[in-house]
C-alpha cells in the first residue's frame, strides 16, 4: 500500500502537468516555499490554530499547506507552454516535484500511517537519493523560468 501511495504522491503532478500544460517549475519552487513555511513556522502554526479553537491536528495542517498551494499553483499556471521539448521539460520537473511531495508527506504522516512505509523499498531508495532530486527539481526550475519566453506587451503610452 506504502508503494501505491508513493506512486499516486509522485505521479500526480505530472498528470496535472500534462493534461494543463501547468508551469512545473513553479510548481517546484511552491512546494519549496510551502516545506519552508512548515520547517520554520509549525510551531507558531500550532499556536494560531490553538487559539483559533479549530480541531486539526499539526501534521493535517502542514500537509494542507503544503498540497494547497502547490495544487492551486498547478491549476492557476495552466497554459505555461508549448512544444516537445518543453513539454518533456516540464513533466521532469513535474515529477521532480511529485517525488519531492513525497519526501516532505510521508514524515508528517502520523505515526502509524509512517510505519508502513518502514518496509518500503522505493520509501528507502527515495530517501538514499533526496539530495539529487532537490537539487536536479531546482536547477530544472530555475532554467525553464530563466530561459521562458515571456509574451511581449505593447507599451499603451508612448512618448514622442
Amino acid at each position: 500500500m506504502a508503494d501505491v501511495i508513493l506512486a499516486a504522491l509522485i505521479l500526480t503532478p505530472a498528470v496535472i502537468t500534462y493534461i494543463f500544460r501547468s508551469n512545473a517549475a513553479l510548481s517546484f519552487l511552491t512546494l519549496a516555499g510551502a516545506f519552508t513555511l512548515i520547517t520554520f513556522g509549525s510551531a507558531d502554526l500550532k499556536n494560531l490554530t490553538g487559539h483559533l479553537d479549530l480541531r486539526i491536528d499539526s501534521s493535517t495542517l502542514n500537509l494542507i499547506l503544503l498540497v494547497l498551494p502547490l495544487f492551486f499553483t498547478l491549476l492557476f499556471a495552466r497554459r505555461a507552454f508549448s512544444g516537445k521539448l518543453k513539454l518533456t521539460l516540464h513533466l521532469v520537473t513535474a515529477l521532480l516535484t511529485g517525488t519531492l511531495l513525497a519526501l516532505i508527506s510521508v514524515p508528517l504522516l502520523n505515526a502509524s500511517a509512517r510505519a508502513d512505509f518502514a518496509d518500503s523499498w522505493a520509501w528507502a531508495n527515495l530517501q538514499k537519493i533526496q539530495t539529487p532530486i532537490v537539487a536536479a527539481g531546482l536547477i530544472l526550475s530555475l532554467i525553464l523560468i530563466w530561459f521562458a519566453k515571456h509574451p511581449k506587451h505593447d507599451k499603451k503610452h508612448k512618448h514622442k
